[in-house]
């Protein structure tokens, strides 16, 4: 009797260390598992947690996110007020996402206000200029120190769609000491301000100095230029089209309390009556000479 107990004994202490072995070596569950199943509420924890990791990201596919404000009394572009002679002040933003590589994406938007013939001399139908944007940037080509900067604009004024037009902007600088000295072509790729056959180009050299205590010291000469291949555009009739200007300017600017501050002068060639564009009473003051006061921060 006693030999059948020790034998029955034996037999269970030798199916539960077999069990232990089985459990061990996952013998109890299919070989594609590695863990209980999750359902409810510990999955969905899982997964809401998987998706604030994700908000909260400093990076997406590989690049980062800036943003870019400025106030200023004016909004100057090329020598020509874009707020009609400062009626009222300039507001500007832009987003952009950059990748390592030297692509970028991104937006942009400003207030504007061009002359016209309402009833306060401004048209009714611009007020406001936006576009998407891509480039592409490049530092030290091949060794020689030169950086390139390539970018796509497209022009977008949501009250006067026939004036859309899209420009490449493209500058190559350098760096020189204290110096850097930058240069601009930048032709436009569809028809300026939508005049059917109207080709924009703008070369431009922009040079820059460090100054002690970090002051910059910056300007730029320009000339905006055109070739004709649509209309007439003789304007004040004295039998030659004169579409073509030249522009400059120079400032001094600092980084103040995290944000960027510049005053800058800006002028052109441009004289009244002798300008098919901006030649006339009602329009020539969007460019002659002027001070711009801005503020400005990236983050």
């Amino acid at each position: 009797m006693y030999t059948r107990i020790l034998k029955t004994v034996s037999l269970l202490m030798v199916s539960m260390v077999l069990s232990v072995n089985a459990l061990a070596a996952g013998g109890d569950r299919p070989k594609d598992e590695t863990g209980p199943v999750e359902t409810g509420p510990v999955k969905a924890a899982k997964e809401s947690n998987a998706f604030d990791d994700f908000l909260d990201d400093e990076t997406l596919l590989g690049g980062k996110f800036t943003t870019w404000v400025e106030f200023a009394s004016d909004y100057v572009f090329r020598g020509e007020s874009e707020t009609n002679d400062g009626k009222i002040p300039s507001l500007k933003a832009a987003i952009t996402w950059s990748h390592p590589s030297g692509f970028y994406l991104g937006y942009y938007g400003a207030n504007n206000l061009f002359p016209g013939n309402d009833a306060a001399h401004n048209n009714p139908h611009i007020n406001a200029l936006w576009g998407p944007y891509a480039g592409y940037s490049v530092k030290d080509i091949a060794g020689s120190g030169i950086n390139y900067n390539g970018m796509f604009f497209q022009y977008i004024y949501p009250g006067s769609r026939d004036s859309n037009y899209l420009e490449m902007f493209n500058y190559l600088d350098t760096q020189i000491g204290n110096l850097n000295l930058k240069f601009e072509y930048s032709p436009t790729i569809t028809d300026w301000f939508g005049v059917k056959g109207l080709q924009s180009h703008n070369v431009a050299i922009l040079p820059s100095y460090a100054l002690p205590h970090k002051f910059v010291v910056s300007g730029g000469v320009g000339y905006q230029f055109f070739n004709n291949h649509g209309p007439n555009l003789d304007a004040n009739g004295n039998g030659k089209e004169e579409l073509n200007w030249v522009h400059w300017n120079i400032g001094v600017s600092r980084k103040m309390f995290g944000y960027n501050v510049d005053l800058r002068y800006h002028d052109t060639n441009i004289k009244e009556g002798h300008h098919d564009f901006y030649g006339f009473s009602s329009n020539h003051q969007i460019v002659d000479s002027r001070y711009v006061f801005s503020l400005s921060r990236s983050f």
